[in-house]
């Protein structure tokens, strides 16, 4: 069930009103402005820093981000201050970084917080759509016989464009660049901890009820509202990604743990990475 402040922002961006094509890409903006209300509450701020507790859905998220976010002293926070607005990357193209915040200590120091927010109703979510080429410049994946069987999986739109020896070659050559391939899918950068504010260091992923009806919406009978909300740092999320409960590699995407597929019109051109 969505909370007050839930309530209120799914009536402020007319979410029940909306047509189902425009929907989900609305709720991304919903859930971005959910996290800048959390991140800035003056009262959550005092109430963490008294070691006090509230009970609301909302405190707990606030709570185990900063949790997750090791590196931030929140003892020592003055003010917290948050934003959606995010540069966009080099080449154009959208950050990973969904929402800012800005920690401002009370010495006068200031540290950024780089976060990736997803909703969902299904388990794993597009997070990287490129062509090959692309693709392995910013993985930093140096292997022309990789590139090679990767543009055969492109053209063909799945795996069935690889022979099963070709297949068996990807996965093993791979290798090692698979947790960087997985890393820049998730985050932009193939690099464990790059500085710039566009490449997120934690991931909010809010599960939200699934529609009934596959092709209409009903906020009012429960479609989209919030279930719960689940937070990882991006080493987390890539282990996530690539082991299975036991602790072992996933053996599907290659080895690496992603679904390797396409985005309806970009068939032959690009590879969508699913996580």
């Amino acid at each position: 069930m969505n909370t007050e402040l839930l309530k209120e922002l799914y009536t402020n961006f007319n979410i029940a009103n909306l047509p189902y094509g425009i929907v989900h890409d609305k709720l991304g903006d919903v859930y971005e402005a959910y996290c800048i209300k959390i991140l800035t509450c003056k009262e959550f701020l005092i109430a963490i820093q008294k070691e006090t507790d509230l009970n609301s859905v909302e405190f707990r998220i606030f709570k185990t981000l900063f949790n997750k976010a090791s590196f931030i002293n929140i003892k020592d926070i003055k003010e917290i201050k948050a934003t959606n607005q995010v540069p966009h990357r080099q080449t154009r193209g959208n950050a990973k970084t969904d929402v800012i915040a800005t920690i401002l200590y009370q010495n006068g120091d200031e540290v950024k917080l780089p976060i990736s927010s997803k909703q969902s109703y299904v388990q794993r979510v597009a997070v990287a759509e490129f062509d090959v080429n692309t693709i392995c410049r910013e993985a930093e994946i140096n292997n022309d016989r990789i590139k090679e069987l990767m543009l055969k999986f492109q053209t063909a739109h799945s795996a069935k464009g690889l022979t099963e020896s070709e297949k068996q070659e990807l996965g093993e050559l791979i290798k090692p660049y698979s947790k960087q391939l997985v890393r820049w899918a998730i985050t932009g950068s193939p690099k464990e901890n790059p500085a710039d504010i566009i490449f997120p260091k934690l991931i909010v992923k809010f599960r939200i009820q699934r529609p009934k009806d596959r092709y209409k919406i009903n906020v009012a009978d429960g479609d989209l509202q919030y279930k719960d909300c689940s937070i990882y740092t991006i080493n987390e999320y890539i282990d996530m990604t690539m082991l299975n409960k036991n602790g072992k590699n996933r053996t599907g995407g290659f080895g690496t743990g992603l679904s390797w597929t396409y985005a309806s019109g970009s068939g032959g051109r690009k590879i969508q990475f699913k996580a």
